[in-house]
């Protein structure tokens, strides 16, 4: 009898946790961006990013930022790396170096170049992607930042990496500001998440219950472009 009680406490508990874990839950609004899926989605299935003129937005948009802060999402070995889940059998500069000297040169081109670049003609994006390879191998060879196009950047893609990949002097101050700025674009659920889902901002001194408030609720879930990294 005291175990058939034991059990049915646990039971009720278990319930009781789960329950009130579901009520506490809570989503909020996030405006999906036009380059979202950069985050969130496949970049081996992504039809957005092989347009042309998303390419070049992206590119100059990264030059602004600064290509050598994002270099370090690049997870490379001397015969591998890995990118955004991408896993690519070869030296990444040698392949950088290789998609240079063959672009428009049938000639000298093995079987993976050759599918390479017959790939990006028939997406008709292959000029771009030849100016984006060489000036990423220009800056890595000359070790200086790259000029960009200021009538191609998206201002907003730039503020959001700044706040994810751009705060080694992080402090209570620019971490408010850095909620704001998601605030101000829509990002809702990405600035609850850098209240409470972020290690980085975890011991910043911030009024948390005031600016939760300042947020807007809906009944289910969105994907966030700052994700949830403390799960």
């Amino acid at each position: 009898m005291n175990k058939l009680l034991t059990i049915l406490l646990l039971i009720f508990l278990f319930l009781s946790c789960k329950n009130d874990k579901k009520s506490e839950l809570e989503f909020y609004a996030e405006n999906q961006t036009s380059f979202f899926d950069l985050r969130n989605g496949d970049w081996t299935k992504n039809s957005w990013i092989r347009k042309p003129k998303n390419l070049k937005m992206v590119h100059e948009s990264f030059k602004k930022f600064g290509y050598d802060k994002l270099e370090r999402l690049i997870f490379k070995s001397d015969n591998e790396f890995l990118i955004q889940g991408i896993y690519i059998k070869q030296n990444f500069e040698n392949l950088m170096d290789s998609l240079e000297l063959t672009y428009n040169k049938p000639e000298i081109q093995t079987k993976y170049y050759a599918e390479f670049w017959n790939r990006r003609k028939a997406e008709k994006n292959d000029s771009i992607v030849y100016e984006i390879i060489q000036e990423f191998n220009s800056m890595k060879s000359e070790k200086k930042r790259l000029n960009y196009e200021n009538q191609f950047v998206n201002d907003t893609l730039v503020d959001l990496l700044k706040i994810e990949f751009d705060n080694e002097n992080l402090n209570s101050k620019n971490a408010e500001s850095d909620f704001y700025t998601l605030k101000k674009y829509g990002l809702h659920q990405s600035a609850y998440n850098l209240l409470y889902e972020r290690a980085e901002y975890s011991e910043m001194d911030l009024d948390r219950q005031k600016l939760k408030q300042e947020l807007s609720k809906i009944t289910e879930y969105r994907n966030a472009w700052l994700i949830d990294t403390e799960k």
